[in-house]
């Protein structure tokens, strides 16, 4: 009999001689799993979505509890700092220390720190995904047509999004599709890595394939046919392939299915999880399977939240003017001495600055106040978060039942907006995606702020304005600086935070650093844990290329 701790003990994945392969405890499980033999999960339905259900539960869910979430990987971009110098987000931003040959403590301890794209996590569950679809195929009898076609379908999905994670961050990777055994198959099962491009492609087609099985419904946290088409669209976007993800963002907004919800913020709380806007999403219960998010990013104080997500001046002077125009126009009507005044409605929805009522109390922020800047009392920046932070949850975070949305309808607009200026083709589709999004944030359309037709590098700065400030602390703001190879630039220079002098009302700012930061060439991928390669005699072998690896490593660890 094959059993699941057989399964352990004995399958190899593509980078190890071993796998790590265990069920969440507690996730709907019936009996211990070593005691469960694949034949029986595998004989019906009810076992088999058992099973899958736990691939989705393993998702990379950054504001839950599978992962050290209090140090989210929004911190590792210039949106946000966390309050503790101890923190890997900052110190390595700080300096890019990481090597190779760091595991513990360093960039891959214990899954630490809210890493998206841990390798042995993503490949442990890609091997899940195989094995399920391996014994979905096997035992073609024990399910009905319509299930086995969609559920097939929703483990490719879910196969290419833990590949996706994997590619961003470290390139091309092995891929496989089969589960592989040492036992059986011997030395085989070591794969090299597949190409940036191959690994995209891959990724790509997988999508496609998923897209055209899944069904064109909302989803509640299931893999659906716009999910899969967004994150395809995504994927694109990410690799340059601007044709193809104008198409594909196109596609998801064909559909009808998805729409932008009128309120703001408050698609992110409890009482609005699975809203027309949200595309696919983790999901959270309270008391049972919480969110965090309330907990670790809420502000200090009597609302007893973290404060770990604490946002930069540098995002807050990227919130534009209720009358659609950047602080730094000077037709915008930006007060130095009242900066916080007359912003677009996404700017208080977003931050608690000095002045602001967040659950019944006002924030101080200015210089002797509770929470001013002050690094030694951990206030890095002068700012707390407020999206997606419910204040009626005060000192009770355990009831915190809201989503965590992986994708979402306002960034299929903005990326399909992006794909095209990029193409040099801003038709009206580019401006009514990107006016849908600014008239929601109570903005006024492109038109009816500028009075004029607008350039491919106007329109460049303000849909990455508009995608940094509407995508705030969804944690995708490291990725989008490294695809745009912005990086360099920006992540060489200081996090800053303000101190502020309030004279009856009229604020004077000064820039505060909170920490320096470094980023070098090579940082635009990470390195694979040298245990990983040494284990891999086939990606031990690899050398130039494409990619340039030496020795199976990416360039420059």
């Amino acid at each position: 009999m094959i059993t699941i701790k057989n399964i352990r003990r004995h399958a190899g994945l593509a980078l190890f001689s071993f796998v790590l392969f265990s069920c969440n405890k507690g996730f709907l499980e019936i009996t211990p799993t070593d005691q469960l033999s694949a034949e029986s999960i595998f004989a019906d339905q009810a076992g088999a979505d058992v099973f899958l259900n736990d691939i989705y539960s393993n998702l990379p869910d950054e504001e839950g509890g599978n992962y050290y979430v209090y140090d989210p990987f929004e911190n590792y971009g210039d949106n946000a700092v966390t309050g503790f110098e101890w923190t890997m987000s900052w110190v390595l931003s700080v300096t890019k220390s990481y090597s190779a040959s760091v595991y513990n403590p360093g960039l891959y301890n214990h899954t630490y720190p809210a890493m998206p794209f841990m390798y042995d996590h993503m490949y442990s569950n890609i091997r899940k995904c195989n094995l399920f679809i391996e014994k979905i195929k096997e035992n073609p009898a024990n399910f009905q047509d319509d299930w086995k076609v969609k559920r097939l379908a929703e483990a490719q999905f879910l196969r290419a999004f833990y590949y996706h994670f994997a590619w961003m961050a470290y390139g091309g990777v092995p891929i496989s599709t089969e589960v592989l055994n040492r036992q059986v198959q011997g030395d085989s099962i070591f794969i090299p890595r597949s190409t940036f491009e191959e690994t995209y492609q891959f990724i790509d087609n997988e999508l496609a394939a998923a897209a055209d099985n899944l069904p064109d419904i909302q989803g509640g946290g299931r893999a659906t046919k716009g999910a899969a088409l967004a994150l395809k669209g995504w994927v694109e976007l990410f690799a340059r392939k601007y044709a193809e993800a104008a198409v594909t963002n196109k596609q998801v907004m064909d559909l009808g299915t998805y729409n932008l919800f009128p309120d703001y913020n408050g698609q992110f709380l409890a009482s609005n999880n699975n809203n027309n806007e949200s595309v696919f999403a983790y999901q959270h219960f309270p008391a049972t399977k919480p969110n965090l998010r309330s907990s670790y990013f809420g502000p200090k104080g009597s609302y007893g939240g973290w404060g770990q997500s604490q946002p930069t001046q540098s995002l807050i002077d990227d919130y534009i003017m209720k009358n659609g125009l950047p602080i730094t126009d000077s037709s915008s009507g930006y007060d130095p001495q009242h900066p916080y005044q007359n912003r677009e409605l996404r700017f208080d929805e977003s931050i608690i600055h000095h002045g602001s009522v967040f659950a019944g109390k006002t924030y101080n922020m200015a210089i002797g106040g509770e929470f001013a800047y002050d690094l030694g009392r951990e206030n890095s920046t002068g700012y707390f978060r407020r999206k997606g932070i419910d204040e009626s949850l005060s000192g009770n975070f355990i009831q915190d039942g809201s989503n965590y949305n992986f994708l979402r309808y306002a960034e299929v607009l903005l990326s399909f907006a992006e794909a095209k200026i990029e193409l040099g083709q801003i038709d009206q589709d580019v401006i009514d995606a990107i006016d849908k999004v600014r008239i929601r944030g109570g903005i006024p359309t492109l038109m009816n702020t500028y009075q004029r037709t607008l350039s491919q590098d106007e329109m460049r700065v303000i849909v990455l304005r508009e995608r940094r400030v509407e995508l705030s602390f969804e944690n995708r703001r490291y990725w989008d600086l490294i695809r745009t190879r912005m990086a360099m630039t920006l992540l060489n220079q200081p996090a800053y935070g303000v101190t502020i002098q309030d004279n009856n009302g009229n604020l004077t700012l000064t820039k505060a650093v909170a920490h320096t930061s470094q980023f070098l060439e090579k940082n635009y991928l990470f390195p694979l844990y040298q245990g990983w390669i040494d284990a891999n005699h086939q990606i031990k072998a690899q050398n130039g290329g494409p990619d340039g690896w030496v020795s199976g490593q990416n360039s420059g660890y």
